[in-house]
């Protein structure tokens, strides 16, 4: 796995899950760590050849495959951890991830590393700004895939986590997990005004076009959007729903994973157009149904 320039300071490593990187001063800060053991010794090693240390590890969100390496790097470098506040409490408490999707104690198709990470301790809050290697980084919110994910901005370079998501992504996994409809868009307006050249997310490499992805990511939302509209047409419960949006977006298998995955997306949108005045929700013969609002 090789450190990769991308402009000034800004490196990464390249992987399922990137992993940004901040150089300065024969020290480094990753911007998350991906899933698990594997890839943090990878992009260790990879600072340690470069004569750097790590003394720092920046996390976007909460999610597994962000946060499943920080433990390790922590245990090997003794690198502090910074996290938005929300997040940080997650990353703390990991097993609240696969409870969350689930609703309860969760079975063991779901209560893999993929939704449960090793917890790791949180030493500082990531707000506005922080000075690490000597560079000093925005720290921009960006809500709506998370509760309170945040992108980290040089000023070559914004790390954007999952706040965006590649369009051949987009195209394999039509719904995208969001947990706040409201909010992600707001962050998908908010994103345009970034004045860096390049851009990164956790599942796409540098790029600098930011309008291309943008409006990807727009196109994903609206449409899912109007699926699950689409889906209550006749009332339903959630898994009718989930069902009935699936299959209009061509969704015709998925794991244990998957579906809770997909059906909490889809009651983020359910909750959207409930906020907007458009659906309601009942208890009809002890089944919870939702249903248009004419």
């Amino acid at each position: 796995m090789p450190l990769t320039p991308i402009a000034g300071p800004a490196y990464f490593m390249p992987g399922r899950v990137n992993i940004g990187v901040i150089m300065g001063q024969n020290e480094a800060a990753f911007i998350d760590t991906g899933l698990d053991e594997s890839g943090a010794r990878k992009a260790i090693n990879a600072i340690e050849q470069a004569g750097a240390r790590v003394v720092a590890i920046l996390n976007t969100h909460a999610h597994a495959d962000h946060c499943g390496g920080n433990a390790f790097v922590r245990r090997r470098t003794g690198a502090a951890i910074y996290a938005p506040a929300v997040e940080g409490s997650l990353i703390e408490h990991p097993e609240i991830e696969p409870w969350y999707l689930y609703g309860a104690a969760p079975f063991p198709a779901i209560d893999t590393k993929w939704f449960h990470a090793e917890p790791s301790p949180v030493d500082h809050v990531l707000v506005d700004s922080v000075q690490l290697c000597g560079i000093a980084l925005q720290i921009m919110p960006t809500p709506g895939h998370s509760i309170g994910q945040v992108a980290v901005l040089t000023p070559e370079v914004a790390f954007l986590g999952d706040a965006l998501v590649a369009p051949e992504i987009l195209e394999r996994y039509p719904i995208q997990y969001v947990y706040d409809v409201m909010a992600h868009r707001e962050t998908l307006k908010h994103l345009i005004s970034l004045q860096q050249p390049w851009f990164i997310g956790a599942h796409f490499p540098p790029t600098c076009d930011l309008e291309g992805i943008l409006a990807a990511n727009n196109r994903n939302l609206e449409r899912t959007a109007q699926a699950v509209w689409d889906a209550i047409e006749s009332p339903g419960s959630i898994e009718e729903i989930v069902a009935r949006t699936a299959e209009m977006l061509g969704v015709f298998s998925m794991d244990a994973s998957a579906y809770f995955l997909n059906a909490a997306a889809i009651k983020a949108h359910l909750s959207a157009h409930a906020h907007a005045g458009r659906a309601g929700f009942e208890i009809q013969d002890r089944r919870p149904i939702w249903r248009r609002i004419d």
